[in-house]
Formats: structure tokens, sequence, C-alpha cells
């Protein structure tokens, strides 16, 4: 009786988890990717493409224009790395200041924007900030001592760009990075910053104090015991320390820069209170998946990798062929094989639905394997449609971006080189 008793447990065991097995993801694409399938079909070329939703990039932009208001927008050229897309978005949100982070895009961004207002988003050491004045070119009319901002982090960087400035014979204008949370250097205490500050009226300086840049990323993501709101008021105070300490020196500019925000927090800084005076914005405009969050829950994904399907096989292992009945019936989504043209790209694959990088088989750069069910109806030929984790970096993995305009393809952009 016991006997009975225990195998009938262990069948019903074996039958709830039997019951718990993964359910069919697969779905065929949806209307939007099912036409731009049948687009790409005919004038994709056969190769991977990136593709840009205009429709979509603009409603982004309009939403972050109605949110900022008046309060003056600084586009991040890293995470919007195309003369073209820069441009566009230049004249629908009639801004003309520019955050770079490397110093051969400053160079093509002085090109592209001889007009503009630069600022650097990381500190770069002084040899880099020497190439830029070597290969700036004299003919566009761009006086540097106005239209570019260094930042400066340290006190040893703060003597480097004196050093430099004055071997260059012109003055050099230069924000302090201030820490306001985020623990990723910069001046990490007002105390600090007011000995910068000493340091650079001191001795003679060819360095020009134009303003302050904190950057607040970590609000996004504080801890549950901390909480956003919290976290907010700790960082706006923080900046608010710093102003306060600056503004006793003599170095203070009338107008001064105040700068921060960025893709993840810039909504809790449209309402028009706390300390800045400019908000840094990039990703939020293409909202590439690592940057889904309920700040940005209204923008709208706008930018996707589009591969074609090379091959379509069962989705059998190596050396595992006589188990791969037992895998595809315990979960269906190994049913079969995708083999794309290209890969390895830090991206999510999106349509069809269900589909999913193998990582039993591993990751390729030359022919990825997705893995998925019969449900998805891919056949040699299609495109499958995959989402970038972050658009910084992906743009200059192709040779130029796609562009969608009511679900027709109108166009091409470049991306920025790093020459």
């Amino acid at each position: 009786m016991r006997r009975r008793t225990l195998l009938g447990l262990g069948a019903l065991g074996a039958l709830g988890l039997w019951a718990a097995r993964p359910t069919d993801h697969g779905r065929p694409h949806d209307a939007y990717f099912k036409d731009l399938n049948q687009l790409l079909q005919r004038d994709g070329g056969g190769i991977p493409q990136l593709i840009i939703d205009l429709d979509r990039l603009d409603a982004n932009a309009d939403l972050l224009a109605t949110r900022l208001g008046p309060r003056p927008l600084r586009l991040v050229a890293k995470s919007l790395a195309s003369g073209g897309l820069l441009e566009y978005l230049a004249r629908r949100l009639n801004c003309s200041r520019f955050m770079a982070f490397h110093q051969p895009q400053l160079n093509q961004l002085v090109r592209l924007f001889p007009g503009a207002d630069l600022l650097l988003g990381k500190p770069l050491p002084a040899a880099a900030a020497l190439a830029f004045y070597q290969q700036l070119p004299h003919h566009l009319g761009f006086e540097p001592s106005r239209q570019v901002t260094w930042l400066v982090d340290s006190p040893q960087r703060l003597q480097a760009y004196a050093e430099l400035g004055r071997g260059l014979g012109q003055p050099l204008q230069i924000a302090l990075e201030i820490d306001i949370g985020l623990a990723r250097g910069g001046f990490p205490t007002p105390e600090a910053l007011g000995s910068a500050l000493q340091q650079m009226a001191a001795s003679p300086s060819t360095l020009q104090l134009r303003g302050l840049m904190g950057y607040d990323a970590q609000v996004a993501h504080a801890p549950f015991w901390v909480g956003r709101e919290r976290a907010l008021v700790e960082s706006n105070a923080r900046y608010q320390a710093f102003i306060q300490v600056a503004q006793a020196s003599r170095l203070w500019p009338k107008s001064p820069l105040l700068n921060g925000g960025g893709s993840q927090t810039y909504p809790l800084h449209a309402n028009g209170k706390g300390p800045l005076n400019e908000v840094a914005v990039g990703s939020a405009l293409l909202k590439p998946a690592g940057f889904d969050s309920d700040l940005l829950h209204e923008h709208q994904p706008a930018l996707w990798i589009a591969t074609p399907v090379l091959k379509v096989l069962d989705g059998a292992l190596p050396y595992l062929k006589g188990a791969q009945g037992v895998l595809q019936g315990w979960n269906p989504n190994r049913q079969r094989a995708h083999y794309l043209y290209g890969g390895n790209w830090q991206a999510t694959p999106t349509s069809p639905a269900g589909l999913a990088y193998d990582h039993l088989y591993g990751r390729s750069a030359n022919q990825e394997r997705l893995v998925g069910s019969d449900a998805t109806g891919l056949a040699v030929d299609d495109w499958v449609f995959l989402r970038p984790t972050h658009s910084e970096g992906t743009l200059g993995e192709f040779a130029d971006l796609r562009l969608l305009r009511r679900r027709s393809l109108v166009g091409r952009w470049n991306p920025l080189g790093l020459a």
C-alpha cells in the first residue's frame, strides 16, 4: 500500500513538472514588422540594416520639447552619433548645444555645426584636447575659446589644462565636474571644489570658468530603501551646495552653466525646479531597450536592427541530436533554429515574438543562432528585427542608417566616424 502511494505521488509530481514546462511564445510578425519585412525583402539589399523610425523619433522629440518647455536642451552626440540625425533633431528641437565624449567626434561636430556650443561630457586627457586644436579647421570661423567647454574633474587635470592653455597661447573655457551622488569621479565635496577654485585664482591662468556639470543617473536606479523622490532631493541638494561654494569665488561667471540630467532622469527636471539651467538628453529620443523605465514609458522605441534569415533548421544541438525530441517536447521554443546574417549585437530579439539567443549553442558575429517555435512562421530570406540595448556604439557598427517614414524607406544617414 505504501509503495503504491509513493508511486502515485511520484506520478503526480511528474505530471506537475510536465505541466510547468515552458509554453509556446512564438508569434508571426505583427502588422508593423510584417510591412517592414516586406519592404526589406524588396529594398534591403540582403544585408543587415539599422533602421530609424522617423515618425516615432518625431513623437519622442515633441514629447521631450513639451516636457522641457523653455529650459535649454543639450543633445548628447555619443547616443545620436550621426550627422544627419543630429542635424534633423537640432532643427526640430531648435537646439545648437551638443555634448561630446570623444575627441575625433568633437572635431566632426565643429565641421557639422560651426556655430554650435560644445560641452565635453567627460574629462579628456590634455593630449586629446591638444589634438583637437591641432586638427581644428580655421576657415569655419569657429572660436574654441567661446564655443568649447572642457570638463575638469580634479586638481591634477586643472593643472594640465592650465599648462595646455599657456602652451597654446589662448584661453580654455572649462566646466568643473561635481559628484552629486553617482560616485564616478569629479570633485567629491563642495570643499574640494572650493580648493580648486582657490587653485585657479592663486596663479595666473588661461582657464576661464563657465560653470558646473553634475550627472545624476543614480537617481533613476535608487534602491527601494532610498526611493527616487528622496534620491532626487539629495542629489539636487548636493548640487546646490556646490553652487553656493562656487558663487563665493571671484571666478564665478554672471551667467554660469549648470548642466545635468540625462535620458534616464530628464523627466524629473522637466518641472523647472532644481538647480539646473540646462538638461542633456540623447538616448531617450531613440529609446533603445536599456532605457525602458517608468520615467520614459511614453517614449517609443525608434531604432531597430534588421537582418535576413539565412537558414531555418530543426533546433538540434551538436552531440544531442537524439535528445531533440525530448528537448522540444519540453520546450516548444526550441523547435527551430534560425541562423541570421551577422550577429553578436547588443540587442534583444523582438520580432517575430518568441525568438531567443540559444545560450546552449553560443553567440556568433557571423551567423547568429536564434531558437523559436514553428509558430513564428519564419522562412529563409525573411527578416528578423532586434532592438538594440543602447544606441551608443551601435550606430557606428553600420555603414548607414535606413530611414522609415509612414512604413516606407525614405533615405539614409551616415554615422559619425571615429576619424
